[in-house]
């Protein structure tokens, strides 16, 4: 199961990925680009998608000035 969600603001794009982790729980990636050079960051492993879904909702509003992640159908 991977979960995917994306949030924007008026120069930055982020792009959330939620996939088990090999030895447990679901490991968060972060996707960004706009402002600065495209990269990917890990996020840390989460003990339930819930969990990293709500630290990547948290990292939107804090980073990108308040925006709301929209997350896709459950794969």
């Amino acid at each position: 199961m991977i979960v995917r969600g994306r949030a924007r603001d008026h120069s930055e794009l982020f792009e959330f990925t939620v996939e088990p982790f090999v030895s447990g729980g679901f490991r968060l990636d972060i996707h960004y680009s706009g402002d600065c050079h495209p990269n990917i960051t890990g996020a840390g492993i989460w003990p339930t998608v819930q969990k990293a879904q709500q630290v990547a909702e948290e990292t939107a509003r804090r980073l990108l000035h308040g925006a709301i992640v929209t997350w896709e159908d459950k794969e």
